[in-house]
């Protein structure tokens, strides 16, 4: 059985799809906040900040520099990388998605802190098997752009930021789960994030 070949990506084809990643990754955020809900839809609803923008600036810096300067280095690095990166930013935005549309109207982009009359807790699809499987997603979508490129920077400075964040937001955002919903100390208990480091 022949499996297919893929051309060995070159500067250009790197950047290009890191590009298209990126578009297509908060487009959907927004498309996706539109159908479930257009009330609280806004800029938010990109997905894009000052310093999410700073980091992707970073990204895009670090790959350009590291080419110029780098250039063997750089290029052995993407070929070697660029796939696996390519599979976990298709991986992370596929399940980030999942849980977007499992979740349906219960699924917000700012943390809730009082339970709404369409507010439910999921525990199925995606959230059967991960306990944010959206920030999960988020997290393999991010780290996966930094593998495509290449770079080692970012991609350490990706991991440690990301996981700070995402440590805060789920403890503060766990603790009003818990209020809300008595029986989410027992799913909490059964279904880990599987995001390292954070139980």
């Amino acid at each position: 059985m022949m499996f297919p070949t893929f051309p060995p990506p070159d500067e250009q084809v790197a950047f290009r799809t890191f590009c298209a990643f990126l578009l297509v990754f908060h487009l959907s955020e927004f498309a996706l906040a539109f159908h479930y809900n257009p009330r609280e839809l806004g800029w938010r609803s990109f997905l894009v900040s000052k310093p999410y923008t700073v980091a992707m600036s970073a990204a895009a810096l670090e790959f350009h520099l590291e080419w110029r300067f780098f250039s063997e280095r750089k290029e052995a690095a993407v070929k070697t990388m660029f796939y696996a990166g390519v599979l976990m930013c298709l991986f992370g935005d596929w399940l980030r998605k999942a849980s977007m549309c499992t979740a349906g109207t219960a699924f917000t982009h700012l943390i809730q802190t009082h339970r709404r009359a369409t507010h439910f807790l999921v525990t199925v699809g995606a959230y059967a098997y991960a306990r944010h499987p959206g920030y999960l997603g988020w997290f393999a979508w991010a780290l996966g752009t930094q593998v495509m490129l290449g770079n080692p920077v970012c991609f350490v400075a990706f991991a440690v930021v990301t996981w700070v964040y995402f440590k805060r937001r789920i403890t503060f955002e766990e603790r009003h789960l818990r209020r809300m919903f008595s029986e989410y100390e027992d799913y909490a208990r059964r279904v880990p994030t599987w995001i390292p480091g954070i139980k």
